[in-house]
């Protein structure tokens, strides 16, 4: 920060600076606020303050493109059948399962399905879902286009396929139980998370099990739904959804035909593929783009691959996105206009608060989804409030994988850009100094006192800092213990190096603190001098009292102005700038090399001018700061080093 008198806002110059001449100690600059919320959200969403036209266009997700694919991840080839594949290894992700079906299967294609092919089940469905990702993800538009549902569901399967893998050696019922449980842990988004509930129906039915007949098929789709309606806290026809239906009804009305295996998938594979083609008329958002849903396309992708599986051959499935659906996304949002966030994350926490979650998330955003399986839930929700979307988990267990994402520019863009060495975290109050601190690059949350931030708030800011090593500075001594938590927890989920700067406890040294950063310098010399700087300011405020009370000084009138020291109350004024005369004085300000004011929202112009001499006067050798912060309820804030 400059270490020149720097007034932020329209306050005027009583030496006649117009523009911070040479001549003048007082430089006049414009205001920096846009609002607390719009610069904390567009910095935790990786943005400089009007890079994106999506924001100014009241439209966060209108230009996504979705998360980058797995790193293992293939392109995808179009569309269509599989290429032939040999039957070999179960050991790994990408193992030869395509192709030719179920080699070595007693009975051949037609007998029943066993147990012992869930692995070369599931890497079927993982190697027809990242074939097709790609298209699958450009035909994503509901509930908004972010573009990424094809990269859910490829990621959800491998999850699964993953535990699976690594629970080769225990038995039946504990693998299962792994399996779902990997599955729930590794969903991602909406469609990824009632996917990870079809598995879970499959899985459950497989286990014990000999051998899958027509009928245990059947049964495994209809709970699948069941699950899956559940788990959503509004469902809505035209989606995923509707493609598990079809498939629980048609598997169904097959088995009731006395169809055999291959027969009822067949059937189903036929019934999903009809209601998919449906979709494009059941939401006025895929009819308007022309495409039908991502989500339902990609579960008739795993149930064809499955139909492949069983008989080697996967049936057709039409991928192809028409050409204006990216001019969709590109013009307009749907869905979550209101609600700019995906905040996803994973609780320890009974199965039963996954009912009480979803009624709370409903009054927060919508697209809610959450799933449990043995102690673990996996809660999704759209919202424009994040930190309250995260609490609402916190008090019914401990929250990790916490993933919030901005649908104008996807978190997982930003975790691919590069990081600085170190960087901060911010708790100030009022539009100037939220702004202030924004622009000396502190990640900035709202705070003070009567309304600190909780560790949900806390946790998101530090998860957005794009830095190795990340400072958080408190701005209030009340704020200490939530920050230490959510130090904590990003320490043990994210991996981060998070310090909690405990002397920089008010406004004055936050902004001291902010002034040594140096995002691309030596971490452990930055934060020396950030703690340094931060320890070297005496600081004080002026408020109101609320109401009448006795004080060390004294009693005091409700209404009066509260000079207070170094945290004491040092005197009490009906004149709002004699109370600061007297906190000033008592952090000997005439002896001051530099002096910071944060001036309150409720300050008028002739105070401004009272105060700017006041300064003057009691403080002539120091090189002062005023800035029009905005914060309340304190009047003044004043810090001097």
């Amino acid at each position: 920060m400059p270490r020149s008198c720097l007034v932020v806002g329209p306050v005027a110059c009583q030496r006649g600076c117009t523009g911070g001449g040479a001549g003048g100690r007082v430089q006049r600059v414009e205001a920096l606020a846009t609002g607390p919320a719009v610069e904390r959200w567009k910095r935790l969403a990786g943005r400089c303050r009007g890079c994106s036209p999506a924001w100014d266009a009241g439209c966060p997700g209108a230009e996504v493109r979705g998360r980058p694919s797995p790193t293992n991840a293939k392109r995808s080839n179009g569309g269509g059948t599989s290429r032939p594949r040999r039957c070999g290894s179960t050991a790994g992700l990408r193992s030869q399962t395509r192709g030719r079906g179920r080699c070595g299967v007693q009975g051949g294609p037609g007998a029943p399905l066993s147990a012992r092919e869930l692995p070369a089940l599931l890497e079927r469905v993982h190697d027809a879902l990242t074939d097709r990702r790609s298209v699958l993800d450009d035909l994503n538009v509901f509930p908004v286009p972010d573009g990424d549902t094809g990269t859910n569901m490829t990621l959800t399967v491998r999850a699964a396929l993953q535990e699976l893998n690594d629970a080769a050696s225990v038995s039946g019922v504990q693998r299962s139980r792994d399996v779902i449980r990997g599955a729930i842990r590794g969903a991602r988004g909406n469609s990824g998370v009632i996917l990870s509930q079809v598995i879970r129906a499959v899985v459950e039915e497989l286990t014990g099990h000999a051998q899958i007949d027509a009928a245990t098929y059947a049964r495994a789709l209809g709970e699948a739904r069941t699950l899956a309606y559940e788990a959503v806290a509004e469902p809505v026809e035209g989606t995923i959804l509707t493609a598990i239906a079809a498939a629980a009804a048609a598997s169904k009305a097959a088995v009731d035909d006395g169809a055999d295996l291959i027969t009822t998938s067949s059937r189903t594979c036929t019934a999903v593929a009809e209601a998919v083609t449906r979709t494009h008329d059941q939401l006025e958002v895929l009819r308007d783009a022309g495409v039908v849903d991502a989500g339902a396309r990609g579960f008739e992708v795993v149930l064809a691959a499955v139909h492949g599986h069983l008989t080697g051959e996967d049936p057709p499935v039409v991928l192809d996105a028409p050409a204006h659906a990216e001019r969709h996304r590109d013009d307009r949002c749907h869905g979550s206009l209101t609600h700019p966030f995906e905040v996803q994350y994973l609780l320890d926490a009974d199965d039963e608060v996954a009912r009480v979650l979803r009624r709370v998330l409903e009054q927060l955003g919508d697209s809610v989804v959450v799933v449990a399986a043995g102690g673990l839930l996996n809660v999704h929700v759209h919202t424009g409030n994040v930190g309250a979307a995260i609490e609402a988990g916190l008090g019914h267990g401990r929250p990790s994988n916490i993933q919030v994402t901005h649908f104008g520019d996807q978190m997982s863009a930003r975790a691919a850009a590069s990081h600085t060495a170190v960087g901060a975290v911010a708790v100030l109050s009022g539009a100037g100094a939220l702004s202030l601190a924004g622009s000396m690059q502190a990640v900035v949350v709202e705070g003070a006192a009567g309304s600190l931030p909780p560790v949900a708030d806390l946790l998101v800011a530090i998860s957005g800092v794009q830095a190795h090593h990340v400072v958080v500075l408190p701005g209030h001594r009340n704020v200490v213990p939530a920050a230490r938590q959510a130090a904590d927890l990003a320490r043990a989920d994210q991996g981060l190096q998070v310090r909690v700067m405990e002397s920089a406890v008010t406004p004055p040294a936050v902004l001291a603190a902010l002034a040594m950063l140096d995002p691309d310098a030596d971490p452990d010399a930055t934060i020396a001098d950030m703690v340094d700087a931060a320890g070297a300011v005496r600081a004080g405020e002026v408020t109101a009292a609320l109401r009448a009370a006795d004080t060390p000084i004294g009693a005091v009138r409700g209404g009066q102005f509260l000079a207070i020291a170094a945290g004491d109350v040092v005197a009490a004024h009906d004149d709002p700038v004699a109370a600061l005369r007297s906190v000033m004085d008592h952090l000997d300000a005439a002896g001051a090399e530099i002096l910071t004011l944060l001036v309150g929202g409720d300050v008028g112009g002739d105070e401004h001018e009272q105060v700017v001499g006041l300064i003057e006067e009691l403080a002539p050798a120091a090189e002062a700061e005023i800035i029009a912060a905005g914060q309340r309820p304190s009047r003044y804030w004043v810090g001097v080093e």
